[in-house]
Order: C-alpha cells, then structure tokens, then sequence
C-alpha cells in the first residue's frame, strides 16, 4: 500500500512540476510576443497615429493590470484542477501515467507531453498544452471516468464519449465502461461510439463540402450548419446497446426510414458512404 501511495505521489508531482513550469512557460512566450511587436511600431508611426506618450503609458498600465488579473485566474485553476487530480483513484492516475510515459493515444489526443513546460524550438508552438490541460479538464471533460473511458475504447475523436454521456443521460461518476460491466458490454457500448461517430463523420464532411467561406468565416459558416445535426440521440443510442443491430438492419433503419424514427438528421447522406466509415472505425476496433 505504501509503494502505491508513493507512486501516486510521484505521479502528481510530475503533473503539478509540468503544468506550473508550462504556464511559466507560456506568460514568457506572450510577454516576448507582445515586445516584440510593440517594438516593431516606430516612434514615428506612432506619433503619425497621434498616439501620445501619456495615451501609451496609460494603456501599458492598463495591460499590464489586465495580464495579472487573468493570469491570476490561470493559477487558481491550475491549483484548482491539480487538486481535482488528486481525487482520482490511483489506478486511474496510473493509467494515465502510463499513457503519457509512451506518448500514447490519450496523450495524443489531448495533445500533451513529457516535454511540456521546456522551452521548445518551434516558433509556432512554444509551449505545450499541460497548464491548459489542467486548467480546463473538469470543465471539458467531465471527470475521472473520462479518463478509464478513453483508454477502455480508444475512439479517433474523443467528443463522442461526451456526446454518449449526454445520449445516454450518464452522470459522474459513472461513465462507460461501468454501464458496459453492470448492464451491457463492452462490445455493445463500444458500437454506440462507433455507429454513432461515423455518423457524426459523414454528416460533417458533407457540411464541410458545402461551405462557401474561407479564413475565419469558414469555420464560423461551418459550426452554423452543423448546429442541428443530430448523430447519437438517447433513443438511437439505447436502441443500439439493446438490439445490437447488424449493418443491414442499421441501413434498414437508417436510409429506408430516412433516421426519423430516432431524431437522426441524414439529410443528403448514402447508405454506402455511411458502411464505408463505419468499416473504417470496426477495423480498428480494439475489444
């Protein structure tokens, strides 16, 4: 019991050490950021702008409150989520160590590393995404239990196990791979995840053939048409682990009944578009 616990400690400590000297990290690249391109304005330009010397004393004072202020916020949070950490079972803290000592796929996903909080060479990435991370993941990402949830089924995009949370009205702390051992399986749970991401898929890349926009209002064009679209609804998602469907009784109830009996939206879509991802997420399966 005692080596456990000594492993837990080491755990979060290394947590902690990474996110508090990323944070660092990051307030160093912005303050540089923000010289540099205020040196870049010329006295000249300024004065040509009518910027006077008390305007830019009184906006330096003003950014500079402003930096502390959020910043300020920033640590709360990160003191705040590592003290949510610790509450996590140590199996759970284990698991996740494991993934991060190996690069593996949750710490890809989540876009975090060992290397966090040393500076890093690339001028586009600087720091890395531990301090956010830490500040964000209770928020984000609901709880402990989504941490056993990734590393049980591994999906390609993390955002369906919060949509299947909300399809299957789970709250913390129960998660799936509880509801896979007390009611289901995990093979059943885990069809839920995959139908419903390629749906989720096929849906969105022909949204995405539709758009119009380019630079930012692309993007903004893009979550406009994808806000009433509809890939994993309570009805649907209990239908799946209580049926198991087969991929023809799915195309039955899909494309024949065009979806509307369970609240889907598959405007546009074909049944062989929709088999082809759904093969595509079944060939790496991994129960």
């Amino acid at each position: 019991m005692t080596e456990l616990n000594g492993e837990r400690a080491r755990i979060l400590a290394e947590l902690a050490e990474r996110a508090w000297a990323d944070h660092r990290l990051k307030t160093e690249t912005e303050d540089r950021l923000a010289a540099e391109r205020s040196a870049a304005v010329s006295e000249e330009r300024l004065s040509a702008l009518g910027v006077t010397a008390e305007r830019r004393r009184e906006a330096a004072l003003w950014i500079a409150r402003w930096k502390d202020q959020e910043r300020g916020h920033e640590r709360a949070q990160i003191a705040e989520g590592l003290n949510f950490f610790g509450t996590f079972a140590t199996q759970t803290l284990m698991d996740l160590d494991h993934d991060l000592q190996s690069n593996g796929p949750f710490a890809v996903a989540m876009r975090i590393s060992l290397h966090d909080g040393k500076p890093n060479p690339s001028p586009r990435y600087p720091h890395g995404a531990t301090e956010s991370f830490v500040r964000r993941f209770r928020s984000e990402f609901s709880g402990e239990r989504f941490i056993r949830d990734f590393l049980a089924f591994e999906p390609e995009n993390y955002e369906i196990i919060l949509d299947a949370y909300r399809a299957l009205g789970l709250a913390e702390p129960v998660g799936l791979t509880d509801l896979a051992s007390e009611e289901y399986s995990l093979r059943a749970v885990e069809d839920v995840l995959l139908i419903g991401e390629a749906l989720r898929r096929v849906q969105r890349r022909r949204q995405q053939g539709l758009v119009i926009g380019t630079g930012y209002s692309a993007g903004d064009e893009m979550h406009w048409r994808c806000k009433h679209l509809q890939h994993l609804t309570p009805h649907f998602a209990r239908w799946i682990l209580t049926e198991s469907p087969s991929d023809e009784t799915l195309v039955q109830k899909l494309f024949v009944g065009r979806g509307g009996v369970f609240g889907l939206t598959l405007e546009g879509l074909s049944s062989d578009e929709f088999l082809r991802e759904l093969r595509h997420y079944r060939a790496r399966r991994k129960c």
